[in-house]
């Protein structure tokens, strides 16, 4: 029908058209779906789970990886059955490529979508439906930018850096990039700013997944750091500030093996918290909850991993020049860690506990040189680059 703007009247589509000056409206009531149906390629398939739900995690394929592993480390052994029982899946996504990377979204338990991005643009999107998975080639629906978000501290980079927009992963990362530069427990104050440029990762118009750091920055209201990402010739990526060449010639090696944490326990001779003797400490020890991640302070390689007397569980890794360090008292180590892999500096080795001769959660740490015990706290470390 047509209403008009004369009170109380109503005017039958089955009527003459009105005239161009005619005030009236056209109502009409359309029958619209209540979610927008999307297509792959022009081919009708059901509508594409909501890509705000849930839980996204991105995995970069290694060399031996497999779907059946991938999707086994997130306990998602059945979905990956499932998955490969259709055969278009199964010959899409049977051959990985190395460094390809993997997008999965989990809701209640479930998978609901999974994002194989071969390259930049060409991308294999599975998606759940009521009669099992579907997938299909795209192209470019998978975007990936360089995002940019600037914010004032006000209560804590927590609170503040969510409200802004940052995922947690990003959040993490700032601590890290300036662990040296800035206490992030005690050292943050009001009026700070930070800025963070990111990779960041969308799909149907939503931010899925934010991953690395490029470039960060954190003002004082007396002194500005800046850091960028930067991967050396050997492969080893790290944060840098702008005048790198300077930078480079850093130490090699981390003081400790925390980003959190208190100094309990200094090197050299003290009185044993457990038999009450007089006995030298050859290490230092690092207080922080039961769980928090223990790191490697240099790149190097696992010499020994396992139970050992009064150390508890303990992992010792080779480095440079003869040195050797030494974490003791773990709760667990990483998963699937094994003697003799190669470990980055910074890379999660295990996790503060109290195993062993110990009164409470901490991270004993050692460092040797050719055997010999040193202060981790003042012993001069090798620089990263001549």
């Amino acid at each position: 029908m047509i209403s008009s703007t004369e009170d109380g009247k109503i005017i039958h589509l089955t009527e003459p058209l009105l005239d161009s000056t005619s005030p009236a409206q056209i109502v009409k009531d359309l029958n619209l779906p209540a979610v927008a149906v999307e297509s792959f390629s022009g081919y009708a398939v059901d509508i594409l789970p909501d890509a705000t739900q849930g839980n996204w995690s991105a995995h970069t394929v290694e060399t031996d990886d497999t779907l059946e592993s991938i999707l086994g480390r997130l306990e998602l052994t059945k979905t990956s059955q499932k998955l490969l029982e259709n055969t278009t899946i199964k010959q899409a996504l049977g051959n990985l490529k190395a460094n390809a990377r993997l997008f999965t979204q989990v809701v209640d338990d479930s998978l609901q979508q999974l994002i194989y991005a071969k390259n930049n643009a060409e991308v294999y999107i599975v998606s759940v439906t009521d009669d099992g998975y579907v997938g299909k080639w795209e192209n470019n629906a998978l975007e990936t930018r360089n995002a940019k978000i600037a914010f004032t501290v006000k209560h804590s980079i927590q609170k503040d850096g969510k409200a802004a927009g940052l995922s947690k992963s990003v959040i993490r990362q700032l601590s890290q990039v300036f662990q040296k530069d800035v206490d992030f427990k005690k050292g943050i104050k009001a009026g700070d700013k930070i800025g963070v440029i990111f990779e960041d990762f969308r799909y149907q118009g939503e931010s899925i997944y934010t991953d690395k750091v490029l470039a960060a920055e954190y003002a004082t209201a007396k002194k500005s750091y800046q850091r960028v990402r930067f991967t050396l010739g050997e492969g080893r990526t790290d944060y840098f500030r702008p005048d790198g060449d300077t930078e480079l010639k850093r130490p090699a090696f981390d003081r400790k093996p925390l980003t959190d944490g208190r100094l309990s326990s200094g090197f050299g001779m003290r009185r044993h918290p457990v038999f009450g003797l007089r006995k030298n400490h050859a290490g230092t020890d690092f207080a922080a909850p039961r769980g928090t991640p223990i790191y490697a302070t240099a790149d190097g390689s696992v010499k020994s991993i396992g139970r050992q007397g009064g150390y508890g569980n303990v992992i010792e890794l080779s480095h440079i020049n003869g040195i050797t360090t030494l974490y003791g008292h773990m709760s667990a180590f990483k998963e699937d860690l094994k003697s003799g892999q190669s470990v980055k500096r910074g890379d999660v080795i295990g996790y503060v506990g109290s195993t062993g001769t110990s009164t409470g959660n901490h991270v004993h740490y050692e460092f040797r040189v050719n055997g010999e015990q040193q202060n981790p706290m003042a012993v001069e470390l090798p620089k990263s680059a001549s």
